[in-house]
C-alpha cells in the first residue's frame, strides 16, 4: 500500500513538497501547490506527514481543553461556514504547513463526528467536542443511554459516549488517547 500512496503523491505532483517538508523548508509555492492539489493525494501527503511525526495516537478532548500554547491548529476555525471538502483541505494543509509535530485538532461539535473521522486521515491528531444528547444538549450529570445488544440495559450517558469516540478513531485505524484535563 504505501508503494500505491508513494505513486499518487508523485502523480499529484507533491513529491517536491514532501521532500520541502522533510527538509523543514515549505515555501509558498509549495503551498499554493497544496490549495490546488487533488484532494486525496493531498490527504495521503498529510497522513504520511502525520504518521512520520506525531505517529498513530489520537487525543480525544471531551470538554474545552485548556489552552496550553503549544503550536496548535484548531480546526474548523475560519469566518463563515467550511464544506467538508474545504475542511479537510485545510486540515492537510495545516499538517504539511504547520510546525513540525504539530497539533492538528477538530471540532467534532462544528463538522460532525464523521467528518472528524475521515479527517483523521488528513493529518488531524486531535478531536474536541462536547459529548451531547441527540438534540445537542451537554449530557445531565449521572444521565443514562441504553445500550442495544443481547443484553439490553442502560448504561451512563459519558460511558457510552467515550465507546462511540472511541470506536470512530479505532476504525480510522488509530489509537484513542482520552485527555486527562478532562477528569479536573
Amino acid at each position: 500500500m504505501s508503494a500505491l500512496v508513494d505513486q499518487a503523491i508523485d502523480a499529484a505532483g507533491l513529491s517536491a513538497v514532501l521532500a520541502a517538508r522533510r527538509a523543514g523548508r515549505v515555501e509558498e509555492c509549495d503551498v499554493e501547490r497544496l490549495h490546488h492539489a487533488d484532494l486525496l493525494a493531498l490527504g495521503a501527503l498529510a497522513d504520511r506527514v502525520r504518521e512520520a511525526e506525531v505517529g498513530e495516537d489520537v487525543r480525544i478532548y471531551t470538554q474545552a481543553p485548556a489552552d496550553d500554547g503549544d503550536a496548535v491548529v484548531v480546526l474548523p476555525r475560519p469566518e463563515g461556514e467550511v464544506t467538508g471538502l474545504e475542511l479537510l483541505r485545510q486540515v492537510a494543509i495545516a499538517r504539511i504547513t504547520g510546525p513540525r509535530g504539530a497539533r492538528v485538532r477538530v471540532d467534532w461539535t462544528r463538522s460532525g463526528l464523521e467528518l472528524a473521522q475521515v479527517a483523521l486521515g488528513f493529518g488531524a491528531n486531535e478531536l474536541a467536542g462536547l459529548i451531547a444528547n441527540k438534540r445537542g444538549l451537554p449530557m445531565a450529570e449521572g444521565e443514562k443511554l441504553g445500550v442495544v445488544g443481547k443484553k439490553s440495559r442502560l448504561e451512563a450517558a459519558e460511558l457510552v459516549k467515550r465507546k462511540e469516540l472511541e470506536g470512530f478513531v479505532r476504525r480510522a485505524g488509530r489509537t484513542p488517547r482520552f485527555d486527562q484535563e478532562e477528569t479536573t
